[in-house]
């Protein structure tokens, strides 16, 4: 996969199956000259610079944004903010930004925001009934052609995933990953 190729990048799946893990590993193969930023990640991750602000989001340029649990930092029931949200990634995409999130529900991915998504990342679905109906993610699922779809569920263990990205047809499918060994940061608990 050509990271610089990608304006925006989803990353969906069952928890506990390495979304974030999958994400540092893609992160980690990277060799391009852009920076690395990581939003609001709750943990410090050496060698990433870390931003908490969407204004912090606004100002960068030519860079890789690694935004974990999409959900936890936009409110899309909220519409100013949904709508905010959608401006921000015009801007990121005209300042040569590639945004990945990754989320465990395309619920959280609106009609609008499917049309600044170039490609999903899939790992495990247990139950392809709670995609979105209608969805750019459940669509090209359907029109995607593995023994490791069905009506029902996406087959993959972990350590797998389905890659369909607009323009990498060459590398779209099912690929391996290894664990970076990356703990539950949302899993902190404060006193």
């Amino acid at each position: 996969m050509k990271l610089d190729g990608v304006r925006t990048l989803a990353v969906l799946g069952d928890r506990d199956n390495g979304k974030t893990s999958l994400v540092f590993t893609l992160l980690k193969a990277y060799r391009g000259k852009r920076e690395i930023v990581l939003y609001a990640y709750p943990d410090e991750v050496e060698d990433y610079r870390q931003i908490h602000t969407l204004n912090e989001l606004e100002l960068l340029t030519d860079s890789i944004i690694y935004m974990d649990e999409l959900q936890q930092h936009i409110k899309f029931y909220q519409k100013r903010t949904s709508d905010e949200f959608l401006e921000l990634l015009a801007v990121l995409a005209h300042n040569n930004n590639t945004l990945i999130f990754t989320t465990p529900m395309s619920q959280f991915i609106t009609k609008a925001l499917d049309c600044f998504i170039d490609g999903f990342i899939y790992v495990r679905i247990t139950d392809m009934a709670q995609l979105k109906n209608a969805s750019k993610a459940k669509r090209l699922l359907q029109d995607f052609s593995s023994k490791r779809i069905s009506k029902r569920t996406l087959r993959l263990v972990k350590g797998e995933y389905l890659q369909i990205i607009d323009g990498q047809e060459r590398t779209n499918g099912v690929h391996k990953f290894k664990n970076p060994n990356m703990r539950k940061a949302w899993n902190i608990k404060t006193r």
